[in-house]
């Protein structure tokens, strides 16, 4: 399947041409273009990577730009697999109510609502909620959770209609979408459009502080076309006439910010949060030309010995644990796609589907931890569940499978 994709030379959170490269991976394919068995996924084209810095706003965001049809048909299920993301987002809830003083008649709308988990929560406590996803298998599970949802891209011109039959939102929510849109300034425009003048616009999203420190290499893919920073999102969001008047650090996905975000002099004070941040921020030297560099010479590194441990252990048979976006990013940035007979993933929806790009078949563990196992060999693709993995794998290694984690390095795991 082959994936467009075009070249970006301006900000997308500024408009500035003044754009300097930070980083550049090699080429892999859009890491979630899992496809039936036989549909093309062995064919999927590899696509540049790279990362800039906006000279004027500090933005930092990807090079290329891929077509975003591919979110018509979405895979990534993260609060419905992620039991402890889920609880996370059902946890913040009742902060957000209380914020606004939210009542049963007031709309509450998600954007990015995928298979409709998160704005359940909402109507379970008898709220009028309302979903945007333009996944259409998503749209069922969304039903029998009882979330009404377009299907649809959110825009400028969604927010028009969605007023017109809905009314605006008192609350409007994003849990890491904004970082995959492209055209930035139409999609807050569109919230700027749809927020009630007293309401709440609450974004999660990838914090690019926390992706350098904690090397959380698997947020590099290609539909992540920003990595926002709260110095970089403030001129932006004033140009629409918002502002960030709260920021919390979360620990979703290795490291995110939750912004809270109201129409400009609102009734809320801009908190001692978000002035703290961009002054942390600046001190830390996230905008320095060489912090994200570290990347380049840790996979510099870590090639030439994932390499050499595959060679040792391929007779015996290896696997791969995992296929998210970051697990594509990991078989192309090691080099090590020829060495793996099979992905192992527990989520039944991406079973028996194959890889982008080396057409390896998804299967669930039970396929591999036979008695004896047909690979001995596990490599974890997933760098933040290392430990759940690996303890819930204590069958298999009794069997004589060997686990073995990737990042920073190739390393077997251990009790």
């Amino acid at each position: 399947m082959i994936t467009k994709f075009r070249y970006v030379d301006t900000c997308r959170l500024c408009g500035s041409k003044d754009l300097e490269n930070v980083l550049t991976l090699r080429p892999s394919p859009l890491g979630d273009q899992y496809l039936p068995q036989g549909k093309g996924a062995n064919l999927a084209n590899v696509i540049p990577f790279g990362v800039s810095r906006c000279e004027k706003c500090l933005n930092f965001q990807t090079e290329t730009a891929v077509e975003r049809d591919h979110y018509r048909h979405c895979l990534t299920r993260p609060a419905s697999v992620n039991t402890v993301l889920s609880q996370a987002y059902k946890d913040s809830l009742p902060k957000i109510i209380e914020l606004v003083n939210l009542s049963k008649t007031e709309l509450v709308l998600e954007i990015g609502s995928n298979d409709g988990l998160y704005s359940s929560f909402f109507i379970e406590m008898g709220f009028r909620c309302l979903g945007v996803d333009p996944a259409s298998n998503l749209h069922e599970n969304a039903v029998k959770l009882g979330v009404p949802t377009i299907v649809d891209f959110f825009s400028e011109k969604l927010a028009e209609n969605i007023i017109t039959q809905h009314g605006q939102a008192t609350i409007v929510v994003t849990n890491f979408v904004v970082a995959n849109v492209d055209d930035v300034d139409d999609f807050v425009s569109g919230v700027a459009k749809v927020l009630r003048p007293e309401g709440v616009f609450v974004m999660e999203t990838n914090y690019s502080l926390d992706i350098v420190s904690e090397l959380l290499v698997e947020t590099l893919v290609h539909e992540h076309l920003s990595y926002f920073s709260v110095t970089s999102l403030t001129p932006f969001l004033a140009r629409h006439g918002l502002e960030l008047f709260e920021v919390q650090r979360t620990a979703s996905k290795g490291g995110s910010i939750r912004c809270f975000i109201q129409h400009i002099g609102s009734k809320f004070k801009v908190g001692k949060s978000v002035t703290d941040a961009k002054v942390f921020e600046l001190s830390s030297g996230l905008f320095l030309s060489t912090s994200w560099g570290v990347f380049s010479n840790i996979f510099a590194h870590a090639r030439n010995s994932a390499i050499q441990f595959c060679e040792q252990r391929f007779s015996d048979g290896i696997v791969g644990y995992g296929t998210s976006d970051g697990a594509s990013i990991f078989i192309y940035q090691l080099g090590i796609g020829k060495y793996l007979k099979a992905l192992i993933d527990d989520d039944p929806f991406r079973q028996n589907l194959e890889s982008p790009g080396f057409g390896i078949p998804i299967v669930a563990r039970e396929k591999i931890f036979t008695d004896p196992p047909s690979a001995r060999t596990c490599l974890i693709f997933a760098p933040r569940y290392v430990n759940q993995i690996f303890d819930k794998n204590i069958a298999a290694r009794d069997s004589g499978v060997v686990f073995a984690k990737v990042w920073p390095h190739i390393q077997l795991v251990s009790a």
